[in-house]
C-alpha cells in the first residue's frame, strides 16, 4: 500500500502545480518540480523524503516523526548523530541549538554545513511537537542552489499540517 501511495505521489508531484500529499496522518503540498522519493513506516516512527527533480538539483527535505513525547533537544541530537553517520559528508559543522519556528510550529533548530563531492552544502534541522506528534524536519541543499530551492522549501513549510 505504501509503495502504491509513493508511486502515485511521485507521479503527482511532477506536474505543473503543487500536489497535496496526505500520508501517515500528516499533510503538505509537494511543490511542482519536487518528488516524494521515499516513505517508511517503522511502526512508532515514520519517514518521508522529498527531493527536487533533476540530477544536478540539491534540494532535500526529510521528515521523521512519531506519536511519542520525546524531548525536542534529544530528538534533535539523535538526528544530528544520523547525519554524522553519513560517510560521504566532510567538514560537517553543527551550529548551536536555538528556539525557532517551522512555519506555525514552535520548537528548536540547528543549522549545519558540510561538503560533499567538493560542493558546499548547508541545512537546518527543526524539531517541534503538535497534536501528539513529535516531528523532525531536515532541509539541505548546495549553497549554489539556494535561490532555486527557496520556494519549494517554503511551500512545504507553509502547507504542513500535523
Amino acid at each position: 500500500m505504501v509503495r502504491l501511495i509513493l508511486l502515485v505521489t511521485c507521479f503527482s508531484c511532477t506536474g505543473q502545480k503543487n500536489t497535496h500529499v496526505d500520508i501517515y496522518g500528516i499533510s503538505f503540498d509537494c511543490p511542482s518540480g519536487w518528488n516524494v522519493t521515499e516513505t517508511e513506516d517503522y511502526g512508532t516512527a515514520k519517514y518521508v523524503s522529498i527531493e527536487k527533480n533533476g540530477r544536478t538539483s540539491s534540494g532535500l527535505v526529510t521528515m521523521t516523526f512519531m506519536k511519542n513525547e520525546i524531548d525536542l533537544n534529544e530528538f534533535l541530537q539523535i538526528s544530528q548523530e544520523k547525519i554524522k553517520e553519513q560517510e560521504v559528508l566532510s567538514d560537517l559543522i553543527f551550529q548551536p541549538t536555538v528556539e525557532a519556528d517551522y512555519g506555525k510550529y514552535k520548537g528548536v533548530k540547528s543549522a549545519y554545513s558540510f561538503i560533499i563531492q567538493n560542493i558546499k552544502h548547508e541545512g537546518e534541522i527543526y524539531v517541534f511537537r503538535e497534536n501528539g506528534i513529535t516531528m523532525c524536519i531536515a532541509l539541505q541543499e548546495a549553497i549554489e542552489d539556494h535561490k532555486e530551492n527557496r520556494q519549494g522549501f517554503e511551500t512545504i513549510q507553509t502547507s504542513l499540517i500535523l
